[in-house]
Order: C-alpha cells, then structure tokens, then sequence
C-alpha cells in the first residue's frame, strides 16, 4: 500500500465495539459458551444459529441478549476510544460500529460514554441487521454503500481474527488491535497492527 497513492486515503473508520470501542474483558465468553451449550472452538452465533428446534434458538439468543445487556452495563470505554473518534470526526473522518453484538447492548454500552453518543457514528451495523455476521464481509459492504464511499477508502479496526478477516474480504484497509497484548491473527494479516486506539492518528496522517 503505497501512502502516495491519494485512492487509499481513508475516508471511514468502521470499529468493531466489544473489545475494541469498549474496554476488554466485560463479556465472559467461558460462562457465555455454557449458558447456550456452545462448545470451545465454535463461534456463539453460528451454533445457535444452526440449532434444529427454533424453540432452542430463540432460548439461547435470549440468553446471549441477557449476557450481553449485563455486559454492556459494565463496560467503560476503551482507553483512548472517545479521543480518537472525536479526532478522527474533526479531520472529517466518518466513524462506524460494525458489530456481533445487538444494537440495545451497543445502545446500553454507549450510554457510559462521557462525550460520544449514538448520533455521533455515520452507521452502526449490529447481529439485528439482515447480512452474515464477521467474518462476513456483508455488513462492511453494506457500511460502504450507506456511506457512499469506496470500500477501498474504509479502514476496519477489531481485536479479533473476525474483524480483519471480514475486513480483509471486503477489500477494505484493516487494523488489528492488541489492545497491548493479545495475539496477532495469522490467516488473514492486516494492514496495521495497533497497541492502543490512540495509534489510528497516525494511520490516518500517513494515508
């Protein structure tokens, strides 16, 4: 990628939420896998989703609902998140969330936010949206076209395999944050590697 080039400026910044907009940790996945029978190595949605009684898929989402909503009230934004996306609004950057979770636990997180709001975001895509959750490239397609912009001019922020696999399928810029200690994902290697929310300025000054 050649900073030069001007069709890579970044023009969006899609952000995963749990973990990455929010502080990690406040989801307990172990307890979460067990409340809806998932077992290790299965991504939750996708085994509920695949459950054969609709009566046992509607049970497990309630319980991931209530998981998440728990969750969400526990939450505190991630170190540097509200700095970041006020800069990134102020150098006329559009800001997005493209989630698994729901949107009323996005909704909930957000309201222990001290200076960003809903409002705040151009597009915020949840699990409640009609496309194949991450690591589908759906939701960050479907993003691009609400915004109007080249998806070649989006970069996707997670701190998960998911969030740049989507990213990476979707033909957009992404970045995978650490949040200063997690595992870099190797199948499909991002763009950037990110410590902290805080190093996107200078993602954003060189492209």
């Amino acid at each position: 990628m050649d900073p030069r080039d001007s069709k890579n400026a970044i023009r969006a910044v899609l952000f995963d939420f749990d973990g990455t907009l929010t502080g990690p940790g406040s989801l307990d996945f172990n307890v979460m896998r067990k409340a809806v029978g998932c077992p290790q190595g299965r991504p939750v949605l996708e085994f509920i989703n695949g459950m054969a009684s609709q009566q046992k898929r509607t049970a497990a989402l309630q319980a991931l609902d209530a998981f998440e909503a728990e969750a969400a009230r526990k939450s505190r934004p991630n170190d540097g998140a509200e700095e970041i996306l006020e800069f990134l609004r102020t150098r006329g950057v559009k800001v997005g969330i493209i989630s698994r979770n729901s949107l009323a636990s996005i909704r909930t997180a957000l309201e222990n936010f001290r200076r960003i709001r809903m409002e705040d975001f151009s597009v915020i895509l949840s699990r409640d949206d009609h496309f194949n959750p991450k690591p589908s490239p759906e939701g960050i397609l479907a993003a691009a076209e609400i915004l109007g912009i080249p998806v070649s001019q989006i970069l996707v922020v997670g701190d998960f395999v998911f969030d740049v696999e989507a990213g990476f399928k979707a033909g957009a810029i992404t970045a995978f944050l650490t949040n200063r200690g997690s595992s870099h994902p190797c199948a499909h290697p991002s763009d950037f590697t990110l410590e902290h929310l805080g190093d996107l300025r200078d993602i954003v000054s060189l492209l």
